[in-house]
């Protein structure tokens, strides 16, 4: 207010960085060379925090000095507010400060991809005027609570926003048009909008979806008979001759030598992990932890009975079993020893929220092609001290997170969060590792008692996908068992084609409420309500299952 002579009158908002794309000349010289919209109006340019123009990047410098130097050839001394410093919080209070003096926001820029601020000017019922050229076009046809301007033309931006300022009732109109309907921006609206659009395309196309073909049983020798027909040729210590030379019989057996031999050598490339043909996959997926993040007894008791309920209802054979879990492969071969069930049973292990994949049939070593798939963008050492510090709060002490060095991995960083300990919630702290250019899927587990930092592509759900593709096994075929509550990736395993149990009572610590802030979309906004294929079992016994799996359509 030190800057107007008149701060009652209506206030002209324009808010963006110093850049010459934004354009803010032109509008100064639309408001300079628009006698009658001085007399009408003030305006204020928010344009970034600054201490000295001199020490600013060369762009922004150059905006600056022009702007001051334009203020000062329409002599706008007392019309024009350049303030050099504003906090983030204050801006909520601008846009409502330019609303009660029955101002406007403009966006005068040359070309606006989106157009972010018109829809935060809206939600303060500020009416707008914004360029024709990008976003602004589809937001003003969604909310109606504005004009459109070349930005290249002066008069157009002058008449505008004089159109705005000394029409009352069309102010009036824009703002109630923009309060009306700005609910159509919210992370809700977009999710069943999306959803919406979804379902038609499924409609249109319902035999678009991606098929994974069955491959039937066949024994070895059919499998090989048909050698001759393709004149496939093979050296096994000399050229085999199709020609009848040796007997089928010991050609074929060359041949699965020759295999044999060939996979041996070749033991990191090409191998095609698989336990066998299963038609269905089980998949656990419930930590059970007490409040300090260890796990409990229950965790033992439900796999228990949920492979001795598979096996009576389909027989072992035919199921394959996946185990994915927040715990680190360590900790995971710790709990699962004090379990009455092999660890061979288990088709593939999935540790650290989906950051590493091992197959107790084999050698129970890492898979190194999961792991060359989810290195995707991984900034490895570069995010380890960083995310530690940026999950804690301001006014949070040092050692709230600390890393856990036993559960890290070359995949996986893992922090501790100390009882009690204030820490920023899993959408805060993805944007902050974004604006410093990190990309990374994190996951609280154990209770909310540990962070777990792994690549961008990692998680349990795609580790999900890339089995079921690798083993060629439709996600409709696959059944996963989970808790009330979970890992903040929880809901990232509710719905889809797969089905899921969901046994109550067996997790009674989850680490949801740091998923995000309360004033965000809920959980019934990201996972469908009603869902047929989610089924709750009161406990997990073998009645319940077997009820949930004929429930589901599985026989």
């Amino acid at each position: 207010m030190r800057f107007f002579t008149n701060p009652h009158k209506p206030t002209i908002l324009a808010l963006s960085r110093p850049d010459p794309k934004k354009n803010v000349t032109t509008l100064l010289k639309a408001f300079g060379e628009c006698q009658l919209l001085r007399e009408l109006a003030n305006l204020t340019l928010i344009l970034g925090n600054r201490d000295d123009i001199e020490d600013m990047s060369n762009s922004s410098s150059v905006v600056l000095t022009t702007v001051l130097k334009l203020i000062d050839r329409y002599d706008l001394y007392g019309q024009v507010a350049y303030p050099k410093h504003h906090k983030q919080s204050e801006v909520p209070e601008i846009y409502r400060l330019a609303a009660k003096t029955k101002g406007v926001f403009i966006n005068p820029a040359l070309v606006e991809p989106f157009g972010l601020t018109l829809i935060e000017a809206a939600a303060y019922g500020l009416p707008v005027v914004a360029t024709k050229n990008g976003g602004p076009v589809d937001i003003l046809k969604v909310l109606n609570n504005g004009l459109l301007v070349d930005p290249h033309d002066q008069n157009a931006i002058a008449d505008a926003l004089l159109k705005l300022v000394a029409d009352k009732n069309l102010w009036a109109e824009c703002r109630k048009n923009g309060l009306r309907n700005i609910h159509r921006f919210s992370w809700t609206e977009h999710c069943r909008k999306y959803l919406s659009r979804v379902e038609h395309c499924r409609n249109r196309h319902p035999t678009s979806r991606l098929e994974i073909m069955t491959i039937p049983e066949e024994p070895m020798s059919d499998s090989l008979r048909d050698v001759e027909d393709i004149s496939l040729r093979f050296s096994i210590e000399g050229d085999i001759k199709l020609n009848g030379e040796i007997d089928a019989a010991a050609r074929q057996k060359k041949i699965v030598e020759a295999f044999t031999r060939m996979a041996s050598l070749k033991s990191n490339t090409g191998i095609v992990y698989s336990p066998g043909r299963r038609q269905m996959l089980f998949v656990i997926a419930a930590d059970c932890y007490d409040s300090n993040g260890e796990t409990t007894e229950t965790f033992q008791a439900m796999i228990m009975n949920v492979m001795k309920d598979a096996g009576l209802c389909f027989g072992l054979g035919k199921i394959g079993f996946v185990l994915l879990t927040g715990s680190s492969f360590r900790e995971t071969m710790q709990a699962l020893s004090c379990c009455p069930v092999n660890i061979e049973d288990f088709d593939a292990l999935v540790c650290n929220s989906g950051s590493e994949m091992y197959y107790p049939w084999k050698d129970m070593v890492a898979d190194t092609d999961y792991e060359a798939h989810v290195a995707y963008r991984w900034p490895g050492e570069n995010v380890r001290s960083m995310a530690m510090r940026l999950a804690r709060t301001e006014d949070g002490a040092e050692d709230d997170v600390t890393e856990y060095v036993a559960a890290c991995s070359s995949r996986c960083y893992s922090y501790g969060i100390k009882p009690g300990a204030k820490t920023r919630r899993i959408d805060e702290l993805r944007q902050r590792l974004r604006m410093r250019g990190f990309r990374c899927n994190l996951v609280y587990t154990h209770a909310a008692s540990r962070l777990n930092v792994v690549p961008l592509f990692a998680s349990r759900m795609q580790a999900l996908r890339y089995l079921s593709i690798r083993w060629a096994i439709d996600l409709s075929k696959v059944v996963l068992f989970v808790g009330e509550k979970g890992d903040t990736d929880y809901e990232d395993l509710l719905g889809g084609l797969r089905k899921t149990i969901v046994l109550k009572g067996t997790v009674a610590y989850g680490s949801g409420k740091l998923l995000r802030n309360e004033d965000n979309f809920k959980r019934e906004d990201a996972v469908a309500q009603g869902n047929p294929n989610i089924k709750f079992v009161e406990t997990s016994g073998g009645q319940n299952i077997a009820g949930a799996l004929v429930a589901l359509g599985i026989k």
